[in-house]
């Protein structure tokens, strides 16, 4: 019988490649001024070995401090559910003391996570498919992910 924590439960959340999710990572401490946001656009994801609670993640954080940027992470997954994963993160196998969160976009929670997008690039701007669809919206905005200036440096190695 599926259970929450179960990748492969039809009902949880999937991570495809070449889509938009919303990002949330906590400190373990919980720390309330560390807790970050940020739409994410993921390049690739994959299961780690045959650990089905482990994934790789690539994905380019718009709203990185330092600019946009690639990650490669990795996530072992804590609960697994239909509209969110939450997971302890890892960058190059190290534990960085935060938890995960990965769920679905939508402009609902962009408004009440990163109002400033929307003040600084209003749905309006680019048209009716970008106010209907928060897809079409981001790929507007963040244009420059799809042209590759900000993707993997590598791919990401099987294990």
């Amino acid at each position: 019988m599926p259970t929450a924590q179960n990748p492969e439960d039809e009902n949880s959340l999937k991570i495809i490649n070449n889509r938009w999710y919303a990002w949330q990572t906590v400190p373990a401490d919980l720390d309330e001024n560390q807790i970050f946001y940020s739409p994410i656009y993921v390049n690739y994801s994959t299961k780690k070995g045959d650990d089905k609670s482990h994934i790789m993640l690539a994905f380019t954080n718009v709203l990185h401090l330092d600019g946009a940027q690639d990650f490669h992470v990795g996530l072992k997954i804590l609960r697994h559910y239909k509209h969110v994963l939450v997971a302890d993160l890892f960058v190059a196998d190290r534990d960085i003391q935060r938890i995960a969160i990965v769920s679905r976009i939508d402009f609902a929670w962009v408004q009440q996570h990163c109002q400033h997008i929307m003040d600084e690039y209003p749905p309006s701007l680019f048209g009716s498919a970008a106010e209907q669809d928060v897809a079409a919206y981001l790929d507007r905005a963040f244009s420059y992910v799809h042209s590759r200036i900000a993707s993997p440096r590598q791919p990401l190695e099987e294990e």
